[in-house]
């Protein structure tokens, strides 16, 4: 998944008629790939498909429990996609989600899948 997303940002895109010019790369990172995989979890449990769950946490709350101190944060998910590069490809398709994955102000990423929900985490720590 990291190199699926490094390469897209390596070469830009075309995010709904914006041309997203090449960024750096983001590395991995435990703490988003946790609290993403924690969110996807937790739709799959309470069958819901939003950014904010029923029990009113948010991506900024999420990544707070699990220890990652933010300065920047953004989260892409997708239901119904059954590999990698399926839900790069869906995102990519998606100008919201594209633009998040092309923002060079995220150095880090972390990805967590549950059945067929994703969670995509992006950030940058304060002071990095």
């Amino acid at each position: 998944m990291l190199s699926l997303v490094n390469d897209v940002r390596s070469k830009g895109c075309n995010c709904g008629g914006d041309q997203m010019p090449p960024v750096g790369p983001v590395t991995w990172n435990d703490l988003l790939e946790k609290a993403a995989y924690n969110f996807s979890v937790d739709m799959q449990t309470n069958n819901f498909f939003s950014h904010t769950s029923p029990s009113g946490s948010t991506p900024g709350s999420r990544l707070d429990a699990v220890g990652y101190n933010w300065n920047t944060y953004g989260e892409n998910i997708a239901q119904g996609y059954m590999t990698e590069q399926s839900v790069i490809q869906g995102w990519i398709n998606s100008p919201g989600h594209c633009k998040n994955i092309m923002n060079g102000n995220f150095k880090e990423m972390g990805v967590g899948k549950a059945g067929n929900y994703w969670t995509m985490d992006l950030g940058r720590r304060s002071g990095n």
